[in-house]
């Protein structure tokens, strides 16, 4: 008698792992313990500049998100000195994450929480970081599975391999320098869920999701561009495929028309074009966005112009933040340059290449508050460092002789450890000793 199970999608045929399962405990045991950990040195560190935690978290952006969910986008003031109410300013924020936000302060403020705006946003932030540590550890799953020999299987073949490869790259996102931005009250860790979660379904193909999500993320941050670009060639690809077949064809059927791969671009187009629409609607008068962005935070495209001049003359800097941002720029372009390589290799698969180096792009080539760019190259940094993270964890599966495998663990955790290390001292450093914007 035949007494096997079928695995099911998400299961692995080896060991009967629940795949989604594992990684999604994994990432939420790691998530709230690295960030416990952050808590704890920014608590410490910042005490020791008369900061309480609450002081150190509600910085720069932190103060526009939480009022413009308290307010909306007019009726409050930022300073004592400014006596009208602000509206062009604020409009370069978009409404995803503090809508979220004031959805989740309502019951709060029917029970009379104190502070309960910035207690809701602090629960929206940790909920997206679990979120979105799971998405990553998903996306790495699926990244194993396509670079493995059976790629049918569904994932790593048992459930160890599963849990050092979803705490591989929950480190990797939580504790990367400036990772501490993704429990603040600002849009990083929406944004970011909602982008890896957007690339797992669209390497998946299943691109109705994909196209949702990202609508999601268009209405939370403009540089969803980027993955609306992608989907238009993930759309353009699946129209090729479909036109080839239909030419190729004689007396075997025809795949159905790819709708859901032409219509995920359209879909994932509408928060960004709604937002917009409305935005140059209020700030008419002064060009509309893109005028208010450039007026207020001197944002715009200039092909990276500002961005070598600020170099030029900031690298070294006489400030630690200054020196952090440089490094941050340099290493990201030079990860970029590494990335072609990584693609041409089939080491990176071009749905993940593609938005990471877009992303990188708008960043590197707008003009804006520098000291911001260790944040905003954040999910860039994710992206393409995540396959390398993917075969670190792959060596260490396939070693062959036990001392070897304990050599690749033990260089894995110190790799882990360092990475977090770096990570709470450049977080502590740009939000603590550096007093410009980040």
């Amino acid at each position: 008698m035949n007494t096997s199970v079928s695995a099911g999608p998400g299961t692995s045929r080896a060991t009967g792992t629940n795949i989604p399962l594992t990684t999604a405990v994994v990432a939420a045991v790691v998530t709230v313990a690295t960030g416990a950990v952050q808590f704890i040195v920014m608590a410490v560190w910042g005490a020791r500049g008369a900061l309480s935690l609450r002081e150190v978290l509600m910085q720069w952006d932190a103060h526009w998100m939480t009022m413009i969910s308290e307010y909306g986008y007019s009726g409050f003031v930022m300073s004592p000195d400014q006596t009208d109410p602000v509206q062009w300013e604020s409009v370069a924020f978009f409404p995803g994450y503090p809508v979220l936000v004031r959805v989740v302060a309502a019951p709060m403020a029917v029970l009379d929480v104190a502070d309960a705006t910035y207690v809701a946003a602090l629960v929206v932030s940790a909920v997206a970081t679990v979120v979105l540590a799971w998405g990553v550890s998903m996306l790495a799953v699926e990244l194993w599975r396509r670079r493995g020999s059976n790629p049918g299987a569904g994932g790593p073949s048992d459930r160890r391999t599963v849990v050092v490869l979803s705490t591989a790259v929950t480190v990797l996102a939580v504790g990367a320098p400036m990772g501490i931005v993704y429990w603040m009250p600002y849009s990083e860790s929406l944004f970011t869920a909602v982008t890896v979660w957007a690339l797992y379904f669209l390497l998946r193909r299943r691109f109705l999701p994909a196209g949702v999500l990202t609508m999601v993320a268009g209405a939370t941050r403009v540089t969803a561009t980027a993955l609306i670009l992608t989907l238009c060639v993930a759309a353009i690809v699946e129209l090729w495929r479909w036109w080839r077949n239909r030419r190729t064809a004689q007396k075997q059927p025809v795949g159905a028309f790819p709708a859901a791969a032409v219509s995920a671009p359209v879909i994932g187009s509408l928060g960004i074009a709604a937002y917009l629409a409305w935005a140059d609607s209020k700030v008419a008068d002064i060009g509309g966005y893109f005028a208010a962005q450039e007026r207020g935070w001197h944002s715009g495209v200039d092909l990276g112009a500002a961005t070598l001049r600020w170099l030029a003359g900031n690298f070294p800097g006489e400030l630690t933040g200054y020196t952090i941002s440089s490094w941050s720029m340099i290493l990201v372009a030079l990860l970029c340059a590494v990335s072609v390589w990584m693609l041409w290799s089939g080491r990176i698969l071009w749905q993940v290449w593609l938005p990471a180096i877009i992303l990188a792009g708008i960043v590197l080539g707008s003009d804006g508050i520098m000291h911001s760019r260790p944040r905003l190259l954040l999910v860039p940094v994710l992206l393409l460092a995540l396959p390398l993270v993917v075969e670190l964890v792959r060596m260490w599966r396939t070693a062959t002789r036990s001392q070897t495998t304990v050599m690749a663990g033990v260089a894995l955790g110190a790799g882990a450890v360092l990475w977090c290390v770096l990570g709470f001292w450049v977080s502590g450093e740009m939000l603590i000793v550096f007093e410009y914007a980040i």
